[in-house]
């Protein structure tokens, strides 16, 4: 997802407690729940490491791409029902040109989308799981050019590559049976009963700033890359993709939140950020 500030994206998937059933090498035993952090999770209970392709990191998955999609379809179902969509031809024959291109860069263009256009201020752009892309009006009058809008797609592209929303949930499954089991743990003692509920309400704290919050920020910088790649394969100017953020970033500069309280880091921190990985892939000089 783009921007935080205005939708929430794919949103929230509510935790459901019948996918551990299939959760690979689950175990509830104390010691598994204080060995430390494994790829990256906050509770090391469930061997589900794996290699990115596109990535080359690891990551920590319980789900898998088509069983995330399942989960997403109604919530899209139910946008394209709510949501209404462009109906000038030229808007969207843009958005789909620069579209086809990019999905071509990411060596994706022979996969099933679904690509739709709202008709709102919106001024950002979101992937479901299943291949589902949402843009806004909003952020096609943002952008200055085609190779800005291609920015945009490519870094929804790559969240697809990077298998994010998978991993996200992944997350925030193990981050729920973390607490729920430290709760257990918590309320066996003489300090659980007594302060039980702040010490849970420390607990939760912790893994949404210190665990969540981060690895979603370090999604959206995942994607940027990935997007600033495939729009090079593409063929287009990627220098219009730290322009972007300069963009976004006078949008919505009076409606951002510090940045260790975002799922999405400062937009000047991605504009450097991507000036850095330009330069160092050599695709232009910033």
């Amino acid at each position: 997802m783009l921007k935080p500030e205005h939708i929430s994206g794919a949103g929230k998937v509510d935790f459901d407690p019948a996918i551990l059933e299939n959760a690979p090498g689950l175990t509830m035993s104390r010691r598994g729940l204080i060995k430390g952090l494994a790829c990256g999770a906050v509770v090391p209970i469930l061997n589900a490491c794996t290699t990115n392709p596109e990535t080359g990191t690891s990551q920590f998955l319980l789900v898998g791409d088509d069983e995330i999609a399942a989960m997403a379809l109604t919530a899209w179902s139910d946008m394209r029902r709510e949501t209404p969509e462009v109906t000038d031809p030229r808007l969207r024959g843009r958005v789909m040109s620069v579209w086809e291109r990019v999905a071509d860069g990411a060596g994706r263009g022979g996969e099933d989308w679904e690509v739709a256009v709202f008709d709102t201020d919106d001024v950002n752009a979101f992937v479901m799981p299943g291949n589902k892309v949402g843009v806004y009006r909003g952020i096609t009058e943002l952008t200055e050019n085609d190779d800005q809008l291609s920015s945009v797609l490519g870094h929804e592209v790559g969240h697809v590559s990077g298998r994010h929303a998978a991993e996200r949930f992944s997350i925030q499954m193990a981050s729920q049976v973390g607490l729920m089991a430290g709760s257990i743990a918590i309320a066996q003692s003489e300090t659980g009963q007594k302060y039980g509920r702040q010490i849970g309400a420390l607990g939760g704290a912790a893994v949404q700033f210190g665990v969540l919050l981060p690895y979603s920020r370090r999604h959206e910088l995942e994607a940027d890359r990935l997007g600033v790649d495939y729009m090079y394969n593409a063929g287009f100017d990627v220098r219009a993709a730290p322009r972007l953020w300069e963009l976004m970033d006078a949008d919505s500069s009076g409606n951002r939140p510090p940045e260790f309280l975002s799922t999405h880091p400062h937009p000047a921190r991605r504009r450097e950020e991507l000036i850095n990985y330009i330069n160092a892939r050599g695709y232009a000089f910033i």
